[in-house]
């Protein structure tokens, strides 16, 4: 008899644990994903502005591009019937660091399907959040390793550094310096990340109130990363911050520490650029804690209050959030508790 009601118990415990399972926090989608079932998919194009330029024969550039004018006005507009700018295009394409780096970019981007599909979905949240906005055409190009610049956004046209994504291993990026906390992200994944970083700065121009303390550059950059979010809501966040494995963990385990050393030191009002800096600015960590740390530790705490703030404002859009420069209300408004 006990055996047989043991028996049972077990089989409603395992009901029920699969039950459970199924019904898991981490198999729901983030609330900040839109529901875009009733917009179609858009059809990305990406043109390859390096491609017509580095196959062509020098010797004959304005016949060779001529054909191809229209599609990249945007590059070329009638520059190729003006000797002297043809001639900058001749030293362009014969030179020797330039064809290396378009010829080495071919082995990780003989083709752009992928970031095109990617590009197709988070369109159509961005098309959700701003339905009155066109959809950029987008270009790519061989920038000579301009590293701060990989993404350009200018007259709805969106161009694509790909020699800055040419994997965090790539031998050219020490040689000129790059230093390797940035370079470790100079891969392909980054791209649409980048990508969105840029469309999303296109919204921010139009704010007329500047970050001015620690508290306003951390909602700041907090809201940029929710555009992110918005866009591109199943991409695990280290790669939209930018944090390896050790970093996310650390500032997942220090979020509360880091939370009260700022409230402690009455640093969240604070104006000074040297502190700002400290905890917003690019660096492998973040000094006044320690070589183990996560860099960016304000931008990461905004980034979760912004996301506190619209979990419980679900009226707000994304737009809205944008343009809504008091961070204090913000903060208020998150009852943030890390």
């Amino acid at each position: 008899m006990i055996k047989r009601h043991t028996g049972i118990n077990c089989c409603i415990l395992f009901i029920i644990s699969l039950t459970l399972f199924a019904c898991t926090p981490w198999e729901r989608k983030p609330f900040y994903e839109a529901d875009i079932s009733s917009i179609p998919a858009q059809n990305i194009e990406i043109y390859r502005y390096e491609e017509l330029l580095f196959t062509a024969n020098p010797f004959i550039l304005k016949d060779e591009i001529e054909p191809h004018i229209k599609r990249f006005e945007f590059f070329l507009g009638d520059e190729i019937y003006n000797p002297e700018a043809l001639l900058q295009l001749y030293n362009y394409v014969t030179d020797p660091y330039l064809i290396d780096l378009y010829h080495d970019s071919r082995e990780l981007w003989a083709d752009t399907d992928k970031l095109a599909s990617d590009l197709s979905q988070a369109f159509r949240f961005y098309e959700y959040h701003f339905p009155e906005s066109d959809i950029p055409a987008i270009y790519t190009y061989i920038s000579g390793l301009d590293y701060t610049m990989p993404i350009m956004y200018a007259e709805g046209h969106l161009i694509i550094a790909v020699d800055t994504y040419l994997g965090s291993d790539y031998p050219a990026y020490e040689q000129i310096g790059i230093p390797r906390y940035m370079s470790q992200w100079m891969i392909p994944e980054r791209t649409i990340v980048d990508i969105f970083h840029s469309m999303a700065d296109r919204y921010f121009r139009r704010l007329t109130h500047a970050p001015e303390t620690l508290l306003d550059h951390m909602i700041y950059e907090g809201k940029r990363l929710y555009f992110l979010d918005c866009m591109l809501p199943a991409l695990p966040d280290s790669l939209k911050i930018a944090y390896s494995t050790n970093q996310d963990n650390w500032m997942k385990r220090n979020a509360g520490f880091v939370w009260s050393y700022k409230l402690e030191n009455d640093l969240l009002f604070s104006t000074d650029h040297s502190v700002i800096q400290k905890f917003i600015r690019e660096a492998p960590f973040t000094a006044t804690f320690s070589r183990q740390s996560a860099p960016r530790t304000g931008i990461w705490l905004g980034w979760q209050i912004v996301r506190d703030y619209m979990k419980r404002n679900p009226e707000t859009s994304l737009e809205e959030l944008i343009m809504l420069t008091d961070s204090h209300r913000i903060l208020t408004g998150a009852r943030f508790r890390p």
